[in-house]
């Protein structure tokens, strides 16, 4: 169960549902971390739901993002003093789920 302050990782926060989540996850007093593009980057900040935000690089050619581009792993560990979080909200699937177990 999450409690006030706890961690979380939420993928692909440059989409709707995402985002919304990253926003309810704020209101319930989560802290939020965000993974987005590039290209989305500028427009999440805007909407403030996220406490700290990874941004990715785009796949080549393509309109998603590279999750091999960035060490999530490392980068949440560092932003999370080596706790890491108490919850992750997957909407991606096959290019995250290793890196969430």
């Amino acid at each position: 169960m999450l409690q006030t302050n706890d961690w979380c990782l939420i993928y692909s926060v440059g989409s709707g549902t995402c985002q919304w989540a990253a926003q309810m996850a704020k209101i319930q007093g989560y802290k939020v971390i965000g993974t987005c593009s590039q290209s989305k980057a500028a427009a999440v900040k805007q909407v403030g739901a996220c406490d700290e935000l990874i941004v990715l690089k785009e796949v080549e050619g393509m309109s998603y993002s590279d999750y091999g581009s960035v060490d999530i792993v490392g980068k949440v560990m560092d932003i999370t003093n080596q706790k890491g979080v108490k919850c992750i909200l997957d909407g991606v699937g096959k290019s995250t789920v290793d890196i969430s177990l």
